[in-house]
């Protein structure tokens, strides 16, 4: 399964090991492929959850999915084959107005039934259909009861249900005076944002961010078809849909990934949510969302190639907009299990190589981090001859104590082995061994 889907979290590895190693990005421009206007999605929020059994985290985000008022588009109709007859003075017009409120791009076909004057003569009838949903159809009266130029709001009924059940997309149409060629046709194009990216990154510009997920409107609505995605239909279709009701969702594939095999996270109509197990204790990591699109073309009703977000990130350059990442610190609590406290990296390099650097198994801090720390403890750092090189009293909550290499005197330690200890207030601690490679 692509790493980009929805099945992207998993997997455990060791933490200095980790690298921004998904899915290369798409290919991105700066300016939008059609009339769609992307818009940056609201209220993006980050959080994490650890599990003390596995000993592993999983990031939780959620985000709220664009108004459709502003996050979508109605094309003003292609007329091409809508004049049979008529000289085009006399021709009526059609004209459009949304918002649509659908979940995909689509082209509707209209197809004149009759011949005759919008608004004087009766039967005048346009039958309508959606390109490649065929079974979505619906009739527009423009007949005597018709006032020219009024808006119709367009109803879709559905072939599949029992008694046709009516979908309102939100589209409506109008008829300017005129006549109505019959066989004439006319189509129009209806857009939504395809669906969203979300990124991570370790920098706090962004210069590093990655794709670690993707949602895909369009893909899952094709499904098992070419080009379908069947992970983000059962995630749009199935997940969402129960999460938004305040139920639980269960996995029909019994347990994955870190998840398990429920998830319980409550959203609202609006919200989507993604998650990370692919965190590790120590790191901080920036996060974003946006929303992607490839484009339209109503004269074919097919998409375009090019991936293009709302924000421009390229890999190796800042973010042109960083108010977008949301920053999060990942810590174990503190616990009182001292035979579990070690310390990582472990050894600690300060030189180049690992071609060369990029952190070399280091944190991006470069600072070494003492893990499982119990809370009202000390740390102590010895040389193996028993000389003080460090101290310090540990009385948070969480479990992490961060270390520059210092010794007391605010000078870099030399290379070498170190002893630490651990105490808490009954006397009782645990020795470890740190090595420093200079």
């Amino acid at each position: 399964m692509s790493l980009k889907k929805w099945f992207v979290a998993g997997g455990a590895g060791c933490a200095l090991a980790v690298g921004l190693t998904f899915v290369a990005s798409p290919v991105r421009a700066q300016i939008a492929p059609d009339s769609l206007k992307l818009q940056q999605p609201n209220n993006f929020t980050v959080w994490s959850e650890f599990q003390p059994v596995l000993r592993r985290f999983i990031v939780w985000m959620t985000w709220d999915d664009p108004s459709d008022s502003v996050a979508t588009f109605v094309h003003q109709p292609d007329t091409t084959g809508w004049r049979v007859n008529t000289p085009a003075a006399q021709l009526a017009l059609p004209s459009t107005r949304g918002p649509y409120t659908g979940d995909k791009d689509r082209r509707i076909s209209f197809r004149a039934l009759d011949q005759g004057t919008v608004g004087q003569a009766a039967p005048l009838h346009i039958s309508y259909s959606v390109r490649g949903e065929e079974y979505l159809t619906g009739i527009l009266d423009v007949g005597s009861a018709y006032v020219p130029g009024t808006y119709v709001t367009l109803l879709f009924d559905d072939q599949r249900t029992v008694g046709n059940e009516q979908l309102d997309f939100g589209l409506s149409v109008a008829m300017s005076p005129g006549i109505v060629d019959q066989q004439g046709g006319f189509n129009i194009a209806v857009e939504d944002f395809e669906g969203f990216h979300i990124w991570r990154g370790l920098r706090k510009d962004g210069s590093d961010l990655e794709i670690v997920g993707e949602i895909s409107k369009e893909e899952a609505f094709l499904g098992r078809r070419t080009g379908g995605s069947l992970p983000d239909s059962l995630y749009l279709y199935s997940l969402l849909p129960t999460l938004r009701d305040s139920l639980t969702w269960f996995s029909p594939f019994g347990s994955f990934d870190c998840l398990g095999s429920s998830v319980n996270v409550p959203l609202t109509d609006k919200q989507f949510m993604w998650f990370d197990c692919n965190a590790f204790n120590g790191f901080t990591y920036y996060y974003a969302v946006t929303t992607f699109d490839r484009g339209f073309d109503p004269s074919s009703g097919r998409q375009g190639l090019q991936k293009v977000d709302n924000c421009f990130v390229e890999l190796g350059r800042p973010v042109d907009c960083p108010e977008i990442l949301r920053p999060i610190k990942l810590e174990v609590n503190a616990q009182n299990v001292l035979r579990r406290v070690y310390a990582v990296p472990n050894p600690f390099r300060t030189g180049g190589s690992r071609l060369t650097r990029a952190n070399y198994h280091n944190f991006p801090d470069n600072r070494i981090r003492f893990v499982n720390v119990p809370q009202n403890s000390e740390l102590r750092i010895y040389t193996v001859a028993g000389d003080l090189v460090y101290k310090t009293t540990h009385r948070g909550a969480l479990g992490n104590v961060e270390w520059d290499g210092r010794n007391l005197g605010n000078e870099p330690v030399t290379s070498g082995v170190y002893i630490y200890r651990v105490q808490v207030a009954d006397g009782s601690g645990v020795f470890g061994r740190l090595v420093i490679i200079r």
